[in-house]
């Protein structure tokens, strides 16, 4: 499994080499369903939104974080999430919001924020 999660974090960084914010989110999907492909966990998909929206959800713990990123396009808001949370996304390679929400939206992409 180890292999596998560096493979994917490998294929991640090639992904995630574009500021295309739609590209980026898309990148953010494929990655979090690999990973859960890798753990043999289920993913969930649901119907992309019509319209980019401000998703706040109550995640419990990691693996629920990435089948949400899984179950549609979109990028998820670091501000929101615990550090250790922040690390796991970065060590496999899933793409956050680095640029204002409101960007995001009118670039046509959903943001995943994380509540308390």
């Amino acid at each position: 499994m180890i292999a596998e999660l560096c493979g994917l974090a490998i294929d991640a960084r090639a992904m995630s080499r574009t500021r295309d914010l739609p590209a980026l989110a898309n990148a953010s999907r494929w990655i979090a369903a690999n990973a859960l492909a890798i753990s043999r966990r289920p993913i969930t998909p649901r119907l992309p939104p019509y319209q980019p929206r401000v998703c706040e959800e109550h995640i419990a713990d990691f693996g629920d974080l990435l089948a949400a990123l899984a179950a549609a396009p979109a990028l998820v808001d670091p501000a929101t999430l615990p550090a250790s949370w922040r690390l796991g996304l970065q060590a496999i390679g899933v793409p956050v919001l680095d640029r204002p929400v409101a960007a995001a939206l009118s670039a046509g992409v959903s943001v995943l924020r994380v509540a308390a």
